[in-house]
């Protein structure tokens, strides 16, 4: 790919489900219920701690990602994002749009004085973990449990 890369960075809109839907799911083994995924989005959509994010180049998707923000109200702690579900088109990895994406997302947690960035990676995606681990991600004691097959 040889064009220079003008990416924009928004909030996801309801008009762009379909398109994000199929990115998503060209690299899982499930399709995404499309009509829990409306009735999900209409449900966050206008809640500031939750953003789905997309990256366009020229007006067209080619990655995003989920992001949450989290507010601790026990400690004095700031708050902190966990990002998971991140996506690039694979014609434009190796770009700089993954890495550009998380300086977009990074900004934010930082212009809201956020402290930590936890980071939701599958353990066998290889290269995605590799390239988390470029951007000075670390893998840190945690544990997710699965109450669904």
């Amino acid at each position: 790919m040889d064009e220079k890369l003008e990416l924009t960075y928004d909030r996801l809109k309801e008009k762009e489900l379909e398109e994000v839907a199929k990115l998503y799911d060209a690299e899982r083994p499930i399709t995404t219920n499309r009509i829990k995924m409306k009735q999900t989005f209409a449900k966050i959509k206008n809640n500031p701690d939750y953003q789905m994010i997309t990256v366009k180049n020229n007006g067209s998707i080619v990655g995003f990602a989920k992001v949450m923000i989290h507010h601790d109200i026990f400690e004095e702690n700031n708050p902190f994002f966990t990002i998971w579900s991140v996506r690039v088109k694979e014609e434009y990895r190796r770009q700089k749009v993954g890495t550009r994406l998380f300086e977009y997302i990074e900004n934010i947690a930082k212009d809201m004085n956020c402290e930590i960035i936890c980071l939701i990676a599958n353990k066998d995606n290889i290269g995605a973990n590799q390239f988390y681990k470029e951007l000075c991600y670390e893998c840190e004691n945690g544990y997710v449990k699965f109450l669904k097959n």
